[in-house]
């Protein structure tokens, strides 16, 4: 019964609340007076209290005299179920927004088959991507070219150099190859856009040359 009530808590059930809720569970349909009596509270707040839970759609109040019942255990689990995933999207909405706006640097560091591994998922989960390439390898050549729909690719110039910068809303992959081996950086918050400034300032000055 503790472990009911704890995640009654985490849902920001009142005690009165909590308490009505699981003597209507338990013992099905009352009236106000047994209500009272089963869980425990004055009878006077037993109306204020089913009206609430009956704004949450958790109890049910019919016939006379007036009885009061909860909904079937599926039921109010679905109920659950449908709040912790409205709560779960809000906390992902709302996380993912700040991390866009985060001033804290997150760089990881990848090199050998692992980098072209998360460079295709870096690309493959993205909506939109931007490549400013110095020049391209045969193998980053084809993971871009997986996603042609996704994938604005623009080169910046030649070389015998491989490198490059890949961003995405949030962040920044910046690759490169060294004695045939490729090595990436992905980083987000200020290292993306420290990145994607930089960019933009090159293409700036580009287009007043032209």
């Amino acid at each position: 019964m503790d472990r009911i009530v704890d995640v009654l808590k985490d849902f920001r059930f009142s005690d009165y609340e909590i308490r009505v809720l699981l003597a209507l569970v338990t013992e099905g349909e009352l009236t106000a007076s047994e209500l009272a009596e089963r869980s425990k509270i004055p009878r006077t707040s037993v109306y204020e209290v089913v009206r609430s839970l009956e704004s949450k759609g958790f109890v049910e109040s019919f016939g006379k005299p007036l009885k009061f019942r909860a909904l079937p255990a599926d039921k109010l689990v679905e109920l659950f179920s449908l709040r912790l995933k409205e709560k779960m999207e809000i906390l992902s909405t709302s996380l993912r927004e700040l991390e866009k706006h985060s001033k804290k640097e997150v760089v990881e560091f990848y090199k050998g088959d692992v980098a072209y591994q998360v460079l295709e998922d870096f690309v493959r989960n993205s909506e939109k991507i931007e490549v400013y390439a110095i020049s391209l390898s045969e193998d980053f050549e084809k993971i871009f070219n997986k996603n042609p729909e996704k994938v604005s690719l623009f080169v910046l110039g030649k070389s015998g150099v491989v490198h490059g910068l890949v961003f995405s809303e949030e962040k920044v992959v910046i690759y490169t190859v060294k004695g045939g081996e490729p090595y990436i950086m992905v980083g987000s918050g200020e290292f993306s856009r420290f990145y994607r400034e930089m960019v933009e300032s090159f293409k700036k000055k580009i287009n007043q040359q032209s």
